[in-house]
């Protein structure tokens, strides 16, 4: 660093020129707990992954606004080694660090995060720290919570019941299927509306209880029953749900008229995805029974057209078969849906593109230089799990990216080509970009090749400091592996 005081306008300019090595330098500035925290702050909007041992060890420091602003950090990044830290904040901070911790710990997941996340939904004596837990559990999506989600809708605060019941959606598996349609019963509209919402997103609710929920005593559920039957574009439900556009609740009204306009006029569309209903994540097995019975090019072209649809769920399941189907005539729609508003349908299709493999591999590429940062990323990880040695090259010059998150995916994409970049990534130390060379010391660091060692030891005298300091790191963690 150029100079030895700090201020928090330096912080900004690190953060606009993507500076993340002076970003953690000022994480241990002790001058000044604001730059502390703002540095934090930056790190965690960067999702610099660079930088999580160091705000790891900003855990232990003396300022709680700071170390709070560590655990946003670690969590925005999501790097799962720093749970375990975190869990070991949470014996010694209080009930408001606590909550955050839990938020933290949501954002990361993975097994050591969903453990505590359990017992804190199963034995915390707080009602907020429950609810919490289970809202940090939908994000995790990890199944080993379902069982204890299930016990909490249960729970004595209707607060937790309904959180449960939300997760168990987020999460989507069939054994709360039955537990959540008896939390219909339940006292609160709240856990009312959320059980019934939840059985939506597993894309199961039988009739008998749809036509149940339009009868309940609380407008909240009734409408969510509506929304669910517009969803199922079912022509069958209109003469059921017309009578409630006499319904006493406004909010009811105007979704039935709606409900009745997207039925009415869109019942060949409807009869043409009752055959796409056959096929859902539940029930893969169906996908060769539906191309046989309507023709693989009939059933192909289907899909395209309902990664048309306005129902995000429809292009999600779309999106998801024709990842299943492999067919090469997908890659446009899927290239497009790239872009798409909802993220889980953008991450649907980008797993589609891996399992159609080659043929999406030239059109990935080009789209590397998309404008939307969040499209580049999905991208270079998409090539990376294909794994096409075509893909290296642009993979390297995209370590130059001008967006954070973008330079790290492109690392782990050329991670997962393991011993077959490392020539490449050795070669790229003679780009002029200081960018790229310091990022490819991080690859080859990561995929821990003793045939760097020496290229590395030669970038030991580039004439940039941050250069020099991946390639030490690199080095470090290479030498490690071999022992």
């Amino acid at each position: 660093m150029s100079k030895s005081k700090i201020t928090p306008d330096d912080i900004d300019i690190f953060k606009d020129n993507f500076d993340e090595e002076n970003l953690v330098m000022a994480l241990f500035y002790f001058e000044d707990s604001l730059v502390r925290y703002l540095a934090a702050e930056a790190l965690g909007d960067l999702e610099s992954n660079l930088s999580v041992d160091a705000l790891i060890e900003v855990l232990q420091d003396e300022d709680e606004s700071v170390r709070q602003m560590a655990v946003y950090a670690l969590g925005e990044i999501g790097d799962r080694k720093a749970a375990e830290p975190m869990i070991e904040c949470a014996e010694y901070e209080d009930r408001d660090f606590l909550e955050i911790i839990i938020f933290a710990l949501g954002e990361i997941g993975g097994k050591k995060a969903t453990e505590y996340l359990i017992w804190i939904l199963e034995w915390d004596e707080d009602p907020e720290m429950r609810w919490k837990a289970a809202d940090a559990l939908a994000k995790t999506g990890s199944h080993e919570a379902v069982l204890s989600l299930i016990a909490a809708l249960q729970d004595d605060n209707r607060e937790v019941r309904h959180s449960a019941a939300d997760a168990l959606g987020e999460i989507n598996d069939k054994q709360s299927l039955n537990p959540l349609i008896h939390a219909l019963q339940d006292d609160s509209w709240q856990v009312r509306r959320c059980s019934l919402n939840s059985l939506g997103k597993i894309h199961f609710v039988p009739s008998k209880v749809l036509l149940n929920a339009l009868k309940d005593e609380d407008p909240h559920v009734r409408e969510k029953a509506v929304q669910i039957i517009a969803r199922t574009k079912d022509e069958r439900f209109i003469p059921t749900i017309k009578p409630l556009l006499k319904d006493e609740d406004q909010d009811v009204r105007e979704t039935v008229t709606n409900t009745l306009k997207t039925l009415k006029t869109k019942k060949a569309k409807a009869k043409t995805m009752q055959k796409h209903d056959k096929i859902s994540k539940h029930a893969k097995k169906h996908i060769e029974e539906v191309i046989e019975k309507i023709g693989p090019d009939e059933t192909v072209e289907m899909l395209i057209e309902a990664m048309g649809e306005n129902d995000p769920e429809t292009r999600h399941r779309a999106a998801e078969v024709l990842g299943e189907i492999k067919d090469p005539r997908a890659v446009p729609a899927l290239i497009k849906a790239l872009k798409d508003e909802n993220a889980s349908v953008q991450w649907r299709a980008s797993e589609a593109l891996e399992k159609i493999k080659k043929p999406s591999v030239l059109p990935l590429i080009e789209t590397l230089k998309d404008k939307d940062p969040g499209v580049r990323s999905r991208v270079a990880w998409a090539l990376g799990q294909i794994g096409d040695e075509k893909a290296i090259t642009p993979l390297i010059m995209n370590l130059k990216d001008n967006n954070a998150g973008a330079r790290w995916k492109t690392v782990l994409a050329l991670i997962k080509f393991d011993e077959k970049a490392v020539p490449s990534l050795i070669y790229a130390f003679n780009n002029e970009n200081e960018l790229i060379r310091k990022k490819a010391a991080e690859a080859l660091g990561e995929i821990g090749s003793p045939k760097a060692l020496d290229a590395l030891k030669a970038l030991l005298n580039d004439d940039d400091v941050y250069v020099r300091h991946g390639a030490e790191e690199a080095i470090k963690k290479i030498k490690k592996k071999q022992n």
